[in-house]
């Protein structure tokens, strides 16, 4: 998982044209189910739409939420997304995302070996973002709904619809051109 992460880490740094980078902490509730928190990277390219156009990465784990010190299942969430700010000129405004991902839940026992672990993330999710002027924060939330995109009894248990989310993004840089 770290390989992921570290790569993913390489790759956005080799996009130094990009308009404006992001990175960020996520704290993710799923409805009636696990608190689950990570971190977020964003960008947006200088070329193409830039500060409205953006492409992003979120790992998401109950690991380092409702499962840490717990006997909770242990998941994980691996999410690419693109999302467009609407109203981009004001302070808060409006984001309309598209999430696709996987999420893999770690059953530990041998016993659930032949339950379902894994599931496709497919989500649209709608939100606002609030982007101080003068400070290199923003903070985002949003609610989302995942499409179950494979049979019923072919999903973890642990997978549910509905989830919101609270980001908070740390602009790496902005090149402005």
């Amino acid at each position: 998982m770290k390989k992921y992460f570290l790569f993913y880490l390489l790759f956005c740094a080799g996009f130094a044209e990009a308009q404006q980078l992001n990175v960020g902490i996520r704290l993710q509730k799923t409805h009636q189910m696990y608190w689950e928190n990570g971190v977020s990277a964003q960008y947006s390219f200088a070329n193409f739409k830039p500060d409205r156009l953006f492409v992003g990465f979120d790992f998401v784990t109950s690991r380092l939420g409702t499962a840490f010190n717990s006997n909770a299942l242990k998941q994980d969430s691996y999410i690419f997304s693109g999302s467009w700010h609407f109203f981009k000129k004001r302070q808060v405004h409006l984001v309309g995302r598209l999430n696709a991902g996987y999420l893999n839940t770690d059953l530990e026992e041998d016993v659930f070996a032949e339950l379902p672990s894994s599931a496709v993330l497919m989500a649209p999710e709608l939100g606002l973002n609030y982007s101080p002027k003068n400070l290199p924060f923003s903070f985002n939330t949003g609610i989302g709904f995942y499409v179950n995109t494979q049979e019923e009894s072919k999903t973890p248990g642990t997978f549910q619809p509905l989830y919101y989310h609270m980001t908070l993004y740390y602009k790496l840089f902005e090149n402005r051109k």
